[in-house]
């Protein structure tokens, strides 16, 4: 069995980062991506640049797209899935289906970069979504911008009025997901900023629970995006949304403090979704005995298992790719030990 050889599943943000950071050190990396183009979610984020840069990090994946395609000592396989993996001796033996071929291989350690699923909004008929057209996800949100090229582009010029409603399928106990999302208000700010930028007389609504700001300068990102950018934060727990009898879209929500019944009409609707974890990570955790939290996601891993980015717990893509160097890192130590 060859040591020196690591095994990537996921080609995200995470896994791109850990074979990068694999390949530089002289480590031969196979990177399994289930989707027919490496990259991930994130490579369908728009830039979120106004008049500045706004540090989402989006342009970052697409460079490591381009980075991991190029790296000769890192050979990828896409629409491909592990169909068994285990031990064998101190490294590991997977078999793998692509669309090409069925591969068999041995490798000295395996890092998981099995990213996250979006909550899935079919438990959710409150929201209307699938019922009313534009009533989106923040990740559609995302992909029309960047692929229309604005807002206006993707949804009408009849968009004057937008309410994003946070924690949807997070931080809900009634459906055990108590834990919080972690990226999902700054990302809906700086979504919120683009809007504004190109819709300067637009109003823009945030509803939450509590406003998270994590990271370095969120705080104070939170700052102007109130008092310069008049992005009106709502602390209030959105119940209902619905368009008949009206040609707007109706959300209703109870004010936190003291519980008020209010409604507000909007031309669009975003849905701040939880990351919960893949179906695809329970399945490799059970192979692999790696632990879970009480929520699915993976917390530690036999030896010469290594955990890389969402997988582990909700995190951006900068805090994603500082977790799969680490990771990266471990898994050289490991090889080399």
């Amino acid at each position: 069995m060859e040591k020196k050889r690591v095994l990537v599943i996921g080609g995200g943000t995470a896994g791109m980062t850990s074979a990068l950071e694999m390949a530089e050190r002289g480590i031969e990396v196979i990177l399994i991506e289930k989707e027919k183009e490496i990259g991930g979610r994130a490579a369908t984020y728009c830039c979120k640049a106004t008049d500045e840069c706004n540090r989402c990090a989006a342009c970052l994946v697409l460079q490591q797209r381009d980075d991991v395609l190029k790296e000769p000592s890192i050979q990828v396989y896409t629409d491909a899935r592990i169909t068994k993996i285990g031990k064998n001796g101190r490294g590991f033996q997977a078999t793998i289906i692509s669309s090409d071929a069925t591969v068999n291989l041995e490798v000295g350690a395996v890092i998981l970069a099995t990213g996250f699923d979006p909550y899935d909004l079919s438990k959710r008929s409150e929201f209307a979504y699938g019922l009313e057209k534009n009533v989106v996800t923040g990740l559609e949100l995302e992909k029309a911008i960047k692929e229309k090229g604005s807002i206006t582009a993707a949804y009408g010029a009849g968009i004057k009025r937008i309410g994003f409603v946070q924690c949807v399928g997070s931080r809900d106990l009634s459906i055990g997901n108590g834990y919080c999302s972690r990226v999902c208000c700054m990302y809906a700010a700086k979504l919120a900023k683009v809007i504004r930028h190109e819709l300067p007389e637009s109003e823009i609504d945030i509803f939450y629970m509590d406003f998270q700001t994590f990271g370095k300068g969120f705080s104070a990102f939170k700052e102007t995006l109130q008092e310069t950018d008049k992005v009106r934060l709502v602390r209030g727990i959105p119940s209902k949304i619905y368009g008949f009898p009206y040609d707007r879209l109706t959300l209703r929500y109870a004010e936190s403090q003291g519980g008020k019944q209010c409604e507000e009409k909007y031309d669009l609707i975003v849905l701040s979704l939880a990351i919960t974890p893949t179906k695809e990570s329970r399945e490799l955790a059970e192979q692999l005995n790696v632990d879970l939290d009480s929520y699915g996601f993976m917390t530690a891993g036999p030896e010469g298992v290594f955990l890389a980015g969402v997988c582990e717990g909700p995190k951006d893509i900068p805090q994603t790719i500082g977790h799969a160097k680490a990771a990266a890192g471990a898994a050289y130590r490991y090889l080399c030990s």
